[in-house]
């Protein structure tokens, strides 16, 4: 996917393609019993690699179609969502996400990126990602210190 032109249709092609597998996989890995701790760290790096390389391919057209207040409500979600992941990795020593269903809508919602990029639709359909981002943060920091004030480790 890196290697095809941003929005073509090989880079759909491939995009989806990636997103249908990593729906799959975790999909078979339940139905066949066979869910790992390693597993769920594969597939949360997969899901980096994916939309790293997505948000690579479309950052020119998020630089030219999102003003600055979306950039700032961006920039503040990763920024906390990072210190989140910092703080539960100094208190546990582990690197720990929960796959909530907000989380999961979430990058849901993420995927359908590449097909608004270059649409007047973009900013309006980044502010309902962001929403939905900023809930997903909320429900997890909430989790966390719930988890913390009952004295148990952040699960998986």
């Amino acid at each position: 996917m890196i290697f095809t032109e941003a929005l073509s249709y090989p880079f759909y092609y491939f995009y989806i393609w990636c997103g249908l597998s990593d729906i799959l996989d975790g999909f078979v890995a339940r139905k066949l019993k066979i869910v790992s701790s390693l597993g769920s760290k594969l597939d949360t790096v997969s899901d980096l690699f994916l939309y790293g390389t997505m948000m690579i391919q479309i950052m020119p057209y998020l630089k030219r179609g999102l003003n600055s207040f979306i950039w700032t409500l961006i920039y503040t979600v990763i920024a906390i969502r990072f210190l989140h992941y910092l703080f539960v990795y100094l208190q546990q020593r582990q690197l720990s996400s929960r796959h909530t269903i907000l989380n999961k809508i979430t990058s849901g919602l993420m995927f359908g990126l590449p097909f608004f990029a270059n649409t007047r639709y973009l900013p309006h359909y980044s502010l309902c990602i962001l929403a939905v981002a900023y809930c997903a943060m909320g429900e997890e920091i909430c989790y966390t210190i719930r988890q913390m004030s009952k004295g148990e480790k952040h699960a998986i």
